[in-house]
Order: C-alpha cells, then sequence, then structure tokens
C-alpha cells in the first residue's frame, strides 16, 4: 500500500494503517515461562539482526491474570512489535508497506521459528487483521459507496457502509472519523495452523486490493 503524505493531499491515500497476526498456541507455554525465562534470551539473540537492544524489550507491569503476561519486543527498525503472551504470538506492524511485506514475512517467521524451537508449542490456529484509513485526494468515496448499496431504500446520505461476513473472513467498510471525507477499511480472515506465513500474506493482499477495487482506489496497491 501507498502511504499519503501532507504534500500528496490531491491524491488518495492511506495515512494511517494498522497490521496483526495471530497465533494461537495447541496449549499455554507454562514450562518455559520461568525466570529467567528462555523465550527472552532466544528472541533477543534472533531480533538482534534487527537492531533490537535491551531498552526494545518489555514485560507488560502488573498483569490482571495469565492471561494478560506478556512478552514484547519492539522493532523500530520495521515499525513492528513482537508479543510473546502464554497462549498465542502476535505480531504488529504499524503503517505497513506492500514493498516491505518480504522483510516483514523474513522477521515474523524468524520470530515464530523461535518462539516454537523454545517452547516446543504447536500453533492451533491463526488470523489477521488489517485495519486503514483511506483517503479520497479529489474524489468522493460517497459515489463510491453509493454503488455498493440500496440507496432507494436507505435514502440520500453524505456516504454509507457496507460489512460482509463469511466463516473464515470478514470485511468492513464504514465512514472514518478521523479523516475527512476518508473511508476506514477492516479486514479479518482465520487461517488453519498449517498455512504458510507467505500464503497467509498473499491472502491478505488480495483481500486489501479487492477492498480498494470496491473503493475505485486499486491504484494505491504497490505490486
Amino acid at each position: 500500500m501507498k502511504t499519503a503524505t501532507m504534500v500528496d493531499i490531491a491524491s488518495p491515500g492511506i495515512p494511517e494503517s494498522y497490521f496483526e497476526y495471530r497465533a494461537d498456541f495447541s496449549e499455554p507455554i507454562f514450562e518455559v515461562w520461568t525466570v529467567p525465562n528462555p523465550l527472552v534470551y532466544s528472541l533477543f539473540s534472533t531480533l538482534k539482526r534487527w537492531n533490537v537492544g535491551l531498552g526494545d524489550v518489555a514485560w507488560n507491569k502488573d498483569p490482571s491474570s495469565y492471561k494478560d503476561v506478556q512478552l514484547t519486543f519492539n522493532v523500530p527498525k520495521m515499525n513492528a512489535i513482537v508479543r510473546v503472551g502464554l497462549d498465542a504470538a502476535t505480531f504488529i506492524a504499524v503503517n505497513p508497506d506492500w514493498s516491505k511485506a518480504p522483510a516483514l514475512v523474513e522477521l515474523f517467521e524468524a520470530a515464530m521459528s523461535g518462539i516454537q524451537q523454545t517452547a516446543r508449542v504447536e500453533v492451533a490456529s491463526q488470523e489477521i487483521a488489517l485495519g486503514m484509513h483511506v483517503t479520497p485526494g479529489e474524489r468522493k468515496f460517497g459515489d463510491a459507496m453509493a454503488k455498493l448499496v440500496n440507496t432507494e431504500l436507505l435514502g440520500s446520505a453524505q456516504t454509507y457502509g457496507i460489512s460482509a461476513y463469511r466463516e473464515d473472513s470478514s470485511l468492513v467498510i464504514d465512514k472514518s472519523v478521523k479523516y475527512e471525507g476518508g473511508i476506514f477499511v477492516r479486514l479479518h480472515r482465520k487461517f488453519p495452523a498449517t498455512t504458510a506465513f507467505t500464503e497467509v500474506a498473499m491472502a491478505l493482499y488480495k483481500d486489501e486490493v479487492k477492498a480498494l477495487e470496491l473503493l475505485g482506489v486499486q491504484e494505491l496497491i504497490q505490486e
């Protein structure tokens, strides 16, 4: 995806986006959650090549339950976060760009490999979510959204929203409350445990292309 800039406000853009991947473990990793925690050494060693330092590693303070216990690694070089809990691993990328997708895939695959080797745990299921604000530039998204609904039934409006829910995925397109004239898109998809991360990324790419096509701004996707 392309990111809008302050200078390029006349063109459509994606000024803000958020990607999250979650892998649920087959069972809680109690055996490695000790002091010292072997995951700290394993992941720190793995992530050093992305310039992760001691100041980028943190525990959440005062968790109210075991569900809230988490170890977090910030990866500033990639604008990403690797987070591990007792029951799942979560990878986050802020304002991801498809031109950097191979590097993010490499980062997340290396982190997951380190987690599985250290904790000796299997992945039970996977899911991804992408939220993004899309700005229209000189266009109006109201026209594109009007084509997706029954305007005779709903009546005239500034813009419209739609949602589609399937067994393993969902799509929500609604008015952005943060950017004037913008649209907020949320994509969510679940995957079997055996699905490779590259396949997960490709599925997300296709979902994003489809959503941006509905808005008429598919040029925002970088090939």
